[in-house]
């Protein structure tokens, strides 16, 4: 796959902007919209500044073809928290020791990264349609909403209260409720002008308090966990998801050691420490609570089901049902309530 350069990408972003898209600077005194089409994708960006050195990016993109494209970021970097409302994109960011060499961004999920100084590639395959929000803030600001920094995750106190500080980059949770309420307001807001940027910056602040306290929910159930350094939990995180991901036909434990780059024995360790299960007693205990949403909210033969999770012989798949919720397939899909 061809790798653009950042250089290469902007002109393409630009060329199409003038050729086919628009652009509409201050559309309320605070913002930039643009829209446009090219070779890759179908793009709709919406840029909010809330006050100097804080603004909130909000981006619609729908690939056509494959992208791949160099991201350098400059040494005064902001912290950026971003929410993945839809799609899936990889980074791959070779040779910086504090986080994993190769992770992806998925549907569902929120991040908090503070990435300066580096080089890094994005790469988005064809069909996907991402729409994502994202947050940037100057430490400087972010220091000028209290000064009672010890309640926040420890990585964030390191970032304030440190002259060097190390970068970090955390897949912090799946976007909750509460959290996807806030988005759907900040999405659709019910003013213009100046009330419209007060609104949106309270409803923003909003949204990042949630991710910092369930930032630290995370961090204190993970304190317990010994000697495990942050990017190995975000590469055990990762090898969770791929097997999410490739339920059907799950990757054998040397192989999937070798896509997040952890050793194998390493990876059944710190599975085992986060997870309190094996990687593919983890697995197992999916499938199985996949099969009973499926056997319940939907019209699939319990063969349809079977095959959907990954077991290609009925019979094993009605012999681990049963033995996991007490009773079998057919019992539950008519309605007979487990009994685990």
């Amino acid at each position: 796959m061809e790798i653009l350069t950042q250089e290469e990408y902007s002109q393409l972003r630009e060329e199409s902007i003038k050729a086919n898209g628009k652009r509409l600077l201050n559309h309320d005194g605070f913002d930039e919209i643009w829209e446009c089409k090219n070779k890759f994708s179908t793009d709709l960006v919406y840029t909010i500044e809330l006050r100097p050195g804080f603004e909130m990016n909000i981006g619609l993109h729908t690939h056509s073809c494959d992208l791949s494209y160099w991201s350098p970021h400059e040494q005064t970097f902001p912290l950026i928290s971003k929410f993945l409302i839809s799609g899936n994109y990889r980074t791959i960011t070779p040779g910086i020791k504090e986080i994993a060499d190769d992770y992806i961004e998925q549907i569902g999920r929120n991040y908090l990264f503070y990435l300066p100084d580096l080089k890094e590639i994005h790469q988005v395959l064809a069909g996907e349609n991402i729409l994502c929000l994202s947050i940037c803030i100057d430490i400087d600001v972010f220091k000028t909403f209290s000064q009672g920094f010890e309640t926040l995750p420890t990585p964030l106190q390191a970032l304030i209260n440190g002259n060097s500080p190390r970068r970090f980059h955390y897949p912090v949770g799946e976007i909750t409720p509460v959290m996807f309420g806030v988005l759907q307001q900040i999405l659709k807001p019910p003013f213009q002008g100046m009330m419209k940027r007060m609104y949106l910056e309270s409803k923003v602040l909003e949204l990042l308090a949630l991710q910092l306290n369930q930032f630290r929910n995370c961090e204190e159930a993970i304190g317990a966990i010994a000697n495990l350094r942050p990017v190995d939990i975000e590469k055990v995180y990762h090898a969770r998801d791929i097997l999410i991901r490739q339920v059907e036909n799950p990757p054998s434990l040397l192989d999937l050691a070798e896509l997040v780059g952890l050793g194998e024995r390493k990876l059944r360790y710190c599975f085992r420490e986060i997870f309190a299960t094996t990687v593919f007693g983890y697995l197992h205990d999916y499938r199985m609570e996949q099969a009973k949403m499926m056997l319940g909210g939907t019209k699939m033969q319990v063969a349809e089901v079977a095959n959907a999770v990954g077991y290609s012989h009925l019979g094993y798949f009605a012999k681990a049902f049963k033995k996991k919720f007490g009773i079998s397939p057919k019992e539950f899909q008519f309605g007979k309530k487990p009994l685990k």
